[in-house]
């Protein structure tokens, strides 16, 4: 139904995804939460449940979240599925092929996310709860929306998505950061991602991470992270200056340097414990192990 899926019927065929293994779980987990809490069978059913794929019920949460009493739910619905269409692999495609992070299509990236916070966060039941309850994913997903407007020369309406993220989910990413697939940012309060930061495939980010400036420098000044970081818990990263791949930050570090693959720091003044092989990478693991 229209009033459901947003949009009109235009691009029902493009965001039909056959296949669909997290889609499935979805609606299995929707149906068993509305068995145990009925109170929830509305919010169930508006949202995952009468919605006909994955991609609609991406766009109805992520509107339902930015909606205010000036940009209505229903139009942030028809501006969303146009992003999701827009970026959707054409068929033939291979959609397990990683683009560049800020490229390709949002609702791939929205799958592997789900499939991130799923597989390593041990306090996440289901896809359906990190999917409706955990606000790094949702503020995430708009946040590729707002990255789509900007890329579109659409800077505005993209700085309002960034404002509305900031209010609602007291997160704060600027719309031309650009993030891979596989993302997880748990808690996400008080994140902050600056303009030319990029976020590479199947990172972690722990509530209060900053990818700032140092206020010194215009341009190109804001971190760029490897493929599988992890930053913990109120670290700081700033400037221009690359994180290596597999590199472990620890809570509350300041990292104003930068970092071959696989290193491990911890402490205010971001101490490096561990970036060597072979034995010493035991021995660096076993001490991120008691962190």
């Amino acid at each position: 139904p229209a009033a459901a899926g947003g949009a009109g019927g235009e691009h029902s065929g493009m965001l039909r995804v056959k296949n669909d293994p997290i889609w499935d779980s979805l609606r299995a987990g929707a149906q068993a939460l509305v068995e145990k809490e009925p109170l929830l069978g509305g919010y169930m059913y508006s949202t995952i449940l009468n919605q006909p794929t994955f991609e609609r019920s991406l766009a109805f949460l992520i509107a339902s979240k930015l909606a205010t009493s000036t940009i209505l739910a229903s139009q942030w619905n028809d501006l969303i599925i146009d992003a999701l269409a827009s970026t959707a692999a054409a068929p033939g495609e291979e959609s397990h092929q990683h683009p560049p992070p800020g490229t390709g299509s949002i609702a791939d990236a929205a799958r592997a996310d789900l499939e991130a916070i799923r597989t390593r966060d041990p306090a996440c039941p289901t896809y359906t709860h990190a999917f409706l309850f955990f606000k790094g994913f949702s503020g995430l997903q708009a946040h590729r929306v707002a990255h789509w407007l900007w890329r579109e020369g659409r800077k505005v309406l993209a700085c309002v998505v960034q404002s509305n993220l900031s209010e609602v989910f007291g997160m704060d990413l600027h719309p031309a950061a650009k993030f891979g697939r596989g993302v997880m940012i748990d808690h996400a309060t008080g994140i902050v991602v600056g303009e030319t930061a990029v976020v590479e495939d199947d990172c972690s980010l722990f509530h209060g991470v900053t990818l700032g400036g140092t206020g010194k420098v215009r341009g190109d000044r804001h971190p760029k992270l490897g493929k599988r970081v992890v930053v913990g818990a109120h670290a700081s990263v700033l400037g221009n200056i690359t994180i290596g791949h597999d590199s472990k930050i620890g809570a509350s570090a300041s990292i104003l340097h930068d970092l071959p693959p696989r290193s491990v720091v911890v402490g205010h003044k971001g101490i490096v414990i561990y970036k060597n092989k072979g034995e010493e990478e035991m021995k660096g693991t076993a001490r991120l192990s008691k962190l």
